[in-house]
């Protein structure tokens, strides 16, 4: 895979910032999603894991990448193995869990049971992203992928959080921590690599709204100048910019971890489509 020299700046902006933790997914893609905040358990054997192998080692594998002649996302191995849940020795953020399938993680509320690997299943986020990532490149804006297909929205998004830091849950975070992660992560959003996507998608929900540098996204994406568009129906809110130039098109959510439907994704699918071709 060939990087281009945005992105290569866009390490290097995130190493003078201190960040250990950069993003997921196809660098060269047109879709970028931003969530709020990477979701590890400490508690567990795969949280720490997650922790050591991705979260704070982001970076340094993605500086790695650089240097791998040939490296792409279809040479990957798959993550997961029968003996465990997967091997960490094959873990790339080029595509994170190679190998999951568009089946949702379950798990009993309250359970400290740790999760069953066995069907390789994914979080509803990321099964999400991965039924709008179809909707806005099928002509019809639909999703027709099976219970036991592959997930592999990451060949068309590139994915990040606003904050980098983690929690079992966005409670569990303490917001001292979270403003202060954010707040040095926003030399990243104003980068020449972000700017280069047509397609920014802020799944983040009513999470903006509680820190003050994130309240206008204007201040926050470069090119993104004019009055916000609110469009709210029965399926929900969106809020939409577009550039000055009419090449890019950014839009506010809810986050995808939420009661989203079909008709809401298709809606913002239909938004985004244009901006693909």
């Amino acid at each position: 895979m060939k990087y281009s020299m945005e992105f290569k700046e866009f390490l290097h902006i995130a190493k003078e910032c201190k960040e250990r933790y950069i993003g997921h997914g196809n660098p060269n893609a047109k879709i970028l999603i931003i969530a709020n905040e990477p979701a590890a358990d400490k508690n567990t054997d795969f949280g720490r894991d997650l922790i050591k192998y991705d979260l704070d080692g982001n970076l340094e594998h993605w500086n790695t990448n650089l240097n791998i002649d040939k490296l792409d996302q279809d040479s990957l191995e798959e993550w997961f193995d029968d003996a465990h849940y997967g091997d960490w020795n094959k873990f790339n953020p080029l595509w994170p869990f190679k190998g999951q399938r568009y089946c949702q993680l379950r798990f009993k509320k309250g359970s400290d049971k740790e999760f069953n690997f066995s069907k390789r299943p994914t979080s509803r986020t990321w099964k999400q992203y991965q039924k709008l990532v179809d909707m806005i490149y099928h002509p019809e804006h639909e999703c027709n992928r099976k219970q036991n297909d592959t997930l592999d929205f990451f060949k068309h998004a590139f994915v990040m959080d606003f904050s980098s830091e983690y929690g079992k849950t966005s409670k569990d975070i303490d917001s001292k921590l979270r403003e202060d992660s954010i707040s040095a992560r926003l030399p990243l959003f104003k980068s020449a690599f972000i700017s280069h996507f047509p397609v920014i998608i802020v799944a983040a929900g009513h999470y903006i709204d509680n820190i003050k540098t994130l309240n206008d996204l204007r201040e926050v994406f470069s090119g993104f100048e004019d009055v916000e568009v609110r469009r709210e129906d029965e399926h929900g809110w969106r809020n939409i910019h577009k550039s000055q130039d009419g090449k890019r098109i950014l839009i506010h959510t809810k986050h995808f971890s939420s009661s989203v439907n079909d008709p809401y994704l298709k809606a913002i699918a239909k938004l985004c489509s244009p901006f693909i071709i």
